[in-house]
Order: structure tokens, then sequence, then C-alpha cells
């Protein structure tokens, strides 16, 4: 079958460089090159949206374009086609810039002589096909690996289960009376199988990350619960060395993150403090706001051990590594905890840090951006209400008839989403998650309107979730209510910060009531839907 000719798309505004070019293409032989000739980016967006371009001459000065920009604006346009970059003599830099954007190769004005351009075509051709075969391979590669680890890692599961299982049964005596020796030795039995399943837990985490089903559920976490969780899961471990484990926070404070994923992170750095702290030694955690971003929340987890070798530090984190160290040779794990947190965090808007000093410790900080219902709140509040709107509280319940406790996300998600839909962006918003993860089957919203209209919004945002579920319908209770704040108005000289705290205490102090089945501002209410 005859090849078709490379279709080459040449955009440059300069009639004479145009010229030049396609006098050294009509030199080549009929049907190797087909040439379409065009002065401005927008045209080439167009043309190159169509597929109908194998390769592109792209002059990085245009009418409507220049510099990188046009790059990234052709690369939008055809990700998969073969870019080469045309520059003065002066511009090289900017054309070795283009290639690590994407370019195959470059032309200097000028320098192009009659054979060197049919040449630099076919091979930046070759170069974008081996490219992509490399990275499909690669692709492959990353794929079959990670179903490997992820098969094998459930396979695993199952039966370490039920050696946890017996063991502890026979460990409490259930089986029989066991002497203090084989006591001891089932302790350890024990010891190695969670030590077993924690690896296997972060296998599966890190396969779900890379195959990009993590799902983070953003809302109001509590840090010092997070803390105060985090320490006693890990007390036992401490305990055991005779660690002083020792948690510090202050005032309250809500970071807008995952819950879950705040306390795994937190308990994977505390316990990789004590594996590294010698017995009689401290571990101290504590929290407070950052003093470089007010915005930000800085939690930090500080140890007495051994401390980590300058030229490890900046690695801790990678996928895998391990510091390697006769010193250290209590370390277990497959070194993916601390590249579990970083990602964790790195996905919540934080960062994460190590600082250390051998024969000192170490310390590992991150950030978490802070929670602020002021903030949020603050731009309905610059909505100008009517003499009779006032602010309303709206919350929508939706749980199991048989009473389970555990809603699918999918069916959270899909609520939520109603819930935005049926608001108005300019006076109306939707609160994310505020409280514990078994509060989440509970939506709220604040709204500005009128008596009546909290009702209407609540009949609309049932009516949609009806529709939503289908026929889940029959599975789920939906219930919707409302209540009203104290009208609330901004005193003289009172600026929006002050204004949106004073009513983001009353919202918060109006939920807290809520949840704990005490309004007793007059409130109405559906159930049963």
């Amino acid at each position: 079958m005859a090849k078709h000719p490379l279709r080459v798309l040449l955009v440059e505004d300069n009639a004479a460089d145009a010229r030049i070019l396609r006098e050294m293409f009509s030199k080549e032989a009929p049907g190797r090159f087909e040439l379409s000739h065009l002065t401005h980016m927008r045209d080439a967006e167009a043309k190159l949206s169509n597929g109908e371009v194998d390769i592109v001459l792209l002059d990085m000065g245009l009418p409507d374009g220049h510099g990188l920009e046009t790059l990234r604006r052709a690369r939008s346009a055809d990700p998969d086609v073969v870019m080469i970059v045309m520059t003065g003599l002066e511009d090289e830099e900017l054309a070795d810039l283009a290639i690590k954007e994407g370019a195959q190769d470059y032309l200097i004005k000028g320098q192009i002589e009659n054979r060197a351009l049919p040449r630099a075509l076919r091979h930046a051709v070759e170069r974008q096909r081996l490219q992509v075969e490399a990275d499909l391979i690669r692709n492959q590669q990353v794929q079959m690996r990670d179903e490997f680890l992820s098969h094998v890692s459930h396979e695993l599961r199952s039966p370490l289960t039920s050696i946890y299982s017996f063991s502890t049964i026979i460990a409490d005596g259930l089986a029989g009376p066991i002497s203090p020796q084989q006591d001891e030795y089932l302790q350890i039995v024990l010891r190695n199988v969670r030590q077993l399943k924690s690896m296997i837990d972060d296998l599966l985490e890190v396969t779900q990350v890379q195959a990009g089903k993590l799902v983070l559920e953003l809302g109001s976490v509590s840090i010092n619960e997070a803390l105060d969780y985090a320490v006693r899961t890990i007390s036992g471990p401490a305990q055991e060395k005779q660690i002083d484990l020792s948690c510090a926070t202050g005032k309250p404070l809500s970071a807008y993150a995952d819950e879950t994923r705040v306390r795994q992170v937190l308990t994977i750095l505390i316990d990789n403090a004590i594996k590294f702290t010698p017995a009689g030694g401290s571990v101290r955690v504590e929290a407070g706001p950052w003093e470089r971003d007010p915005n930000m929340i800085l939690l930090e987890v500080q140890d007495t051990g051994c401390g980590i070798p300058p030229e490890s530090i900046g690695r801790v984190f990678e996928h895998l590594y391990q510091v390697t160290d006769s010193a250290r040779a209590g370390r277990k794990g497959l070194g993916l905890g601390l590249h579990i947190a970083k990602d964790l965090v790195t996905r919540q808007g934080g960062e994460i840090w190590a600082s250390s000093e051998l024969g000192v410790g170490s310390r590992f900080s991150f950030t978490l951006p802070a929670f602020s219902l002021a903030a949020l709140l603050k731009p309905i509040l610059s909505h100008q209400p009517r003499p009779d709107e006032a602010i309303a509280i709206i919350w929508i319940g939706i749980e199991y008839r048989d009473g389970s406790p555990d809603l699918p996300k999918s069916v959270l998600e899909e609520a939520r989403v109603v819930l935005q839909r049926c608001l108005r962006p300019e006076s109306d918003v939707v609160l994310p998650s505020i409280g514990t993860a078994g509060d989440h089957k509970l939506f709220f919203a604040v709204a500005y309107t009128q008596p009546g209209g909290a009702q209407v919004i609540a009949d609309r945002i049932i009516g949609q979730l009806r529709r939503q579920l289908g026929e889940q319908l029959n599975d789920f209770a939906l219930s919707a209510a409302h209540s009203f704040l104290p009208r609330l108005l901004p005193q003289p000289n009172e600026d929006p910060e002050t204004f949106a705290e004073r009513v983001a205490v009353q919202v918060r102090e109006q939920i807290y009531k809520i949840r704990h089945g005490d309004s007793k501002n007059e409130q109405q209410k559906n159930s049963g839907c």
C-alpha cells in the first residue's frame, strides 16, 4: 500500500521566510510532502484540532502568539503532532526550552539547507514514533507491575487474616492454656503478621495512587482530634520501647483536608519516629498556624532518634527508598510509608519536608490548608439582602433504610452535586463536610432567602435527589430541614472579614445544635422521602 505524503503545516508570518521554505519543498519528489501555509496561530489551532497535520514547522514569533506560548497552544490543539520550531540565530536558548517542552527539533532561519530540511522532517517523525513506542512500553510495564502487586496483595490478605485470627485465639487462651514460652513465641508471630499486613496495605495504597483511583473527601478536619487519634493508635509500640510520646496543639485547629488521610499521614510519621528512636527516647507531635503562611497549618513530628545522613535527607520520600546503614538494621518495611505520606499531603494542597542531625534526631514537617468557615461565607455576605431575607441553614440527610452505616461514596458525591446545582452561587453556598466521617450523611448549605424560600429550596433538592438516585431510591431514606439564624447585619464601620467571622460563629453553633438534636430555632422538616 502506498504511503500518503507527509502533511506539513508551515506557520510563518514572514513572507520571505515562507517563500524560501516553499521553494525547498518544491524541489522534493512529488508525493513525498504536502505543504500548507498559515500566518496566524488561531488558524493553525483550528487546522490542528481537525487532525489534518503530521508535522508543524512553527515560527515562535507570530502576530497572535509569541515564544513558548505558540508551542503550548499547538500541542494543546493536537498533542500527537510532530513539532519543529523555527527561530532566529539569537533565539537558540528559546529553542532549547522548546525541545524540553516537547518539540522534536528546531531550525535556525537563514541556516536551513535544501537537503537538511527534508532530513530534519523525517528524523523528527522517527524520533516521535520511537518516543511514543517507548512511552507505550513503559506504561504497559507500569500497568503490569501495578496489577501484579495489587493481585498479590489481595491474595495475601486472606491467609494472613486467618493466621492472625487463629494466633490471637491461641494467645488469648481460648483454645486452651499456653505456657509463658509459647505466649512469647506467639507474640513474635503476631508482631510479624502485623508488620506484613502493614507492608501489604502500603502496596495496595501505592497501586491505588498510581492508578489514579485514590479519592479524597475534602472537608473541615479537626487537627486536634486527628493528632489525638494518631497518638492513641501508636501508643502501644511507644510504651513497649518506653518512649515518651507527647502531643501539643494549643487552640483548636481545623484544616481543609481529608480526615482519614490526615490521620494516615500522622500515623505513618509517628510510627516511623518510634521505629528510629531508641528505648527511653522521646517523640513529640505539634501543630499550629504556619508562621510563613497564616492560611496553612503546620504539623510536626520530632524524635530523639539516630538521625538521617545528609546525603539521604533529600531522598527519604522516594518510592521504595530506604536508608542503608547498619545502625538502622532494625528497620522493617518496604520504604513506601514516607512516599505515601508525601503523595497524600501534596494531593491535599500541602508540602512535606524533613530535617535531621545525626545522633540528635529528626523532624518531619508538613502543611495543610487551614479551613475557614468565615472565608467560605464571605462572598455570599456581600449579597445585599432584601428586608424580608435572612440567613437560613438547610440540611439534607441521606441514610440506608435498613440502618446500614456506610453509604457509597458515589451516592454522597451525587448528593453534593445536586445541592450545588439547586443553589444560587451569588447568595448561597454548600458547606464542605464538617466533623467526623460518621456525619458525612448530613449535608449543609447556607442561603440568603425569604421565610418560605428555605422550604422551596429543600423541596427542590429532595426532588432532584429522587431523580438522581433513580432505581436506588428504594434503598435510601431522604430528609430535608432548615432553620434561620437571627437576622445579622454588619455593624457600623465593621469590615467584611469581622462580619464574616461573626456569622461563622453563629453558623457553627447552629450546626452543632442540629447535630445534637438541640436546635431551638424555628425548624421545619420533611422526612421519610
